[in-house]
């Protein structure tokens, strides 16, 4: 059935709950291997793939690993597959993007300087327009309801683990409790058995390091340790960053190196202030303090790191890696936070 878009029916179009988590690992992986890509060529001396006249680039990988993302997501009805989907489709992306120099100068220069800037340029266009597109409104009650049923039909015969049925029973939540399709799905939910925790070694270690996590955080000296651990790795990665924007020589013009080495003090101190409001808001909301933290590291990874990878590369990578496991960790613990339902004020959300 061919059906027609109109401006109607966009303002009707529902929006995935799970969007701004797809859409971080997209760029999270988008950046990763392109700097990766980078370092890595730099590093074996900028080899050539293929012979006799003909170059392989490495554009047409990432642009295989897209094909790739997209027909998983046209073939599967998985929020698992969406989120290997995203970070194939970045992996793609940032492939794809690293050879921007070639099809920008005249003389498919790979190693055009303010290359670098036009890939953060539209690093961030992009980023802004996919958090355009998401919106800052909480989830309809419709919205709510189309997501719970999606996480339902990947399951429909059981079982389901515990984290996914508490998202699920969290969407419902703020569903309209009057509708039929609402009271069907609560029934339904009710009615699958629950995976055993034997079943796959990879869920049994997720939920090992899950109780880990809650059991940790129940002790009255965590959060003072956390706060100790974040603000110091924020310092850290402050005087690191100054000391190799002032310590690295530069690498194309005095203006360009400049401009790179303010842009990565800036961006540094941009993503402290974020770290420094959710050390303020800790106290009264872990979900809210860990959104600042992850506001702050995807700073760094964003932009910082470009900027760094422009002085040295392999700082560059250093830093990245590093960012990636916080970022990682981070993550984590704030699914725990919101699995467990605490909203954020810190309390349990109520049933509508």
């Amino acid at each position: 059935m061919l059906v027609t878009m109109t401006p109607s029916s966009v303002g009707r179009l529902t929006r995935n709950a799970a969007a701004p988590q797809l859409l971080e690992s997209f760029f999270i992986a988008a950046v990763a291997s392109f700097l990766g890509i980078r370092c890595f060529l730099a590093l074996t001396g900028y080899p050539r793939i293929g012979s006799n006249g003909i170059h392989i680039a490495h554009m047409l990988w990432g642009g295989l690993l897209m094909l790739l993302a997209l027909m998983l997501l046209l073939a599967f009805l998985d929020r698992s597959v969406e989120h290997l989907a995203a970070v194939i489709a970045g992996l793609g992306f940032g492939t794809f993007i690293d050879e921007i120099g070639k099809f920008v100068t005249a003389d498919n220069n790979y190693f055009y300087r303010p290359a670098i800037a036009l890939i953060y340029g539209l690093f961030v266009v992009a980023f802004l327009v996919a958090r355009t597109l998401i919106g800052q409104r909480p989830l309809s009650e419709t919205e709510a309801l189309a997501n719970a049923l999606t996480l339902l039909a990947g399951r429909p015969a059981g079982p389901i683990e515990p984290d996914d049925e508490a998202r699920i029973r969290q969407l419902l939540e703020l569903a309209d409790p009057k509708a039929a399709l609402t009271r069907l799905a609560q029934q339904y939910l009710a009615e699958l058995p629950t995976a055993a925790e034997h079943e796959r070694l990879g869920a049994t270690s997720y939920r090992r390091l899950a109780h880990g996590y809650e059991e940790l955080m129940t002790n009255a000296w965590a959060e003072r340790v956390l706060i100790v651990g974040v603000v110091a790795y924020a310092a850290a990665t402050v005087v690191g960053v100054a000391l190799i924007a002032t310590s690295t020589p530069a690498n194309g013009t005095g203006e360009t190196s400049t401009v790179a080495a303010i842009a990565q003090v800036l961006s540094t101190i941009a993503g402290a202030a974020c770290v420094g409001l959710g050390v303020v808001r800790l106290a009264s909301s872990r979900v809210a303090a860990y959104h600042w933290f992850m506001r702050g590291l995807l700073v760094w990874i964003l932009i910082t790191q470009m900027f760094v990878f422009y002085s040295s590369q392999l700082a560059g990578l250093g830093g990245l890696s590093v960012d990636l496991i916080a970022y990682g960790s981070l993550r984590f613990a704030l699914t725990r936070e919101i699995v467990a339902g605490r909203t954020p004020h810190g309390v349990t959300s109520p049933h509508r």
